[in-house]
């Protein structure tokens, strides 16, 4: 079998990457593991343009969430099918700080932060906002496990999908290719999440894996609420008095299976958001990749320019996933410069 790319991992990392590839007329391979539980699959896909304790609005962001919404919205009109939900966000203050940090952004920066914000307006019996907030606009989350699975199914329409391990060992390189398998490729890009560098190519990245706790909830008292609610952790609503809540990062664990002490920590992190006592329904885990300050890593090995490198989209992998890709497919195919910050060339570890 010839191809043009192979790819290791169908991930949210490896999906929009395949379909930017595609899109440039590559005849692609994505193998994966097809694993119930992955960082992916149990992901809340959140879109939060305004993160974090000071609220910070990084260069570019406005670029990349267009592009995420113009791709997201390309693929719901072929696949007749919603993944992304628009929904704001009740951004509930945790301290005074907080809030302060906030005033101090609108200060200094309020014009470029016009298009994010609206006054909050929110039930103080069912909800806990005792230092105020605000309602962030432009937000929303992925149906990431449905997006996946559209993706996969157009793969196996174009034969461009297999069951699977891409192992690096298994990997033989050439002057004009790569062979795995059965298969020659001129490339092969690996998207293996918290996986990443469990790799004879890529054993040097600093890869700081970290478990995450999800959980699905029926809440009927809050079943007219349509926003999702953030303070600390977050709550998604999904319709009918149900939610989704987390999340966490537990980077020392000895298993990838929930357990009490993570289903506690999510129900505590729910906690400071609504007194109302919820039903879980479900919970689930799994391992997120991070890399380095929650950095985008990508690029080509610096010794074998046929073996390439895609990972650590973490929390934001929704909203910057697409714009990133599409700079890898153009740096993969057309030599276009990487972002400086997620080339790997220049980070050294």
């Amino acid at each position: 079998m010839k191809i043009d790319t192979l790819i290791a991992g169908q991930g949210l990392a490896g999906s929009v990457l395949a379909w930017h590839l595609i899109g440039k007329g590559q005849r692609v391979l994505v193998v994966d593991r097809d694993e119930v539980n992955t960082s992916s699959k149990v992901a809340a896909g959140l879109v939060t343009p305004l993160a974090g304790a000071r609220f910070n609005l990084p260069e570019g962001l406005e670029t990349r969430l267009d592009y995420a919404r113009s791709f997201y919205w390309k693929h719901e009109e072929a696949g007749g099918a919603t993944f992304f939900h628009h929904r704001r966000i009740a951004r509930l203050f945790q301290s005074e700080a907080e809030r302060a940090a906030w005033n101090a952004r609108l200060s200094n920066e309020g014009d470029r932060y016009a298009r994010f914000h609206e006054a909050l307006r929110i039930d103080g019996e069912r909800f806990h906002a005792p230092h105020g907030g605000f309602e962030m606009k432009e937000g929303g989350w992925l149906d990431v496990p449905a997006f996946l699975e559209y993706t996969r199914q157009a793969l196996l329409e174009r034969a461009a999908y297999a069951i699977g391990q891409v192992k690096s060992s298994d990997i033989e390189l050439e002057d004009h290719a790569i062979r795995w398998k059965n298969v020659t490729a001129g490339r092969v890009v690996f998207c293996e999440g918290w996986r990443g560098n469990q790799n004879r190519f890529f054993d040097w990245i600093p890869m700081n894996a970290a478990l995450g706790d999800i959980l699905d909830l029926e809440i009927p008292q809050l079943e007219d609420e349509t926003r999702i609610v953030s303070r600390g952790g977050w709550l998604i609503p999904l319709g009918g008095g149900r939610f989704r809540a987390g999340s966490n990062y537990r980077h020392q664990f000895t298993s990838e299976a929930p357990d009490e002490a993570g289903r506690t920590e999510v129900l505590n992190k729910l906690g400071k958001i609504t007194p109302v006592t919820p039903l879980v329904v479900a919970h689930r885990s799994a391992v997120r990749p991070i890399i380095r300050r929650s950095q985008v890593f990508m690029g080509v090995h610096p010794a074998h320019r046929r073996v390439a490198f895609f990972n650590g989209l973490g929390s934001k992998g929704v909203l910057n996933g697409p714009w990133y890709a599409a700079q890898l497919a153009n740096h993969l195919l057309d030599g276009a410069p990487l972002p400086a910050d997620a080339d790997l060339a220049n980070n050294h570890f």
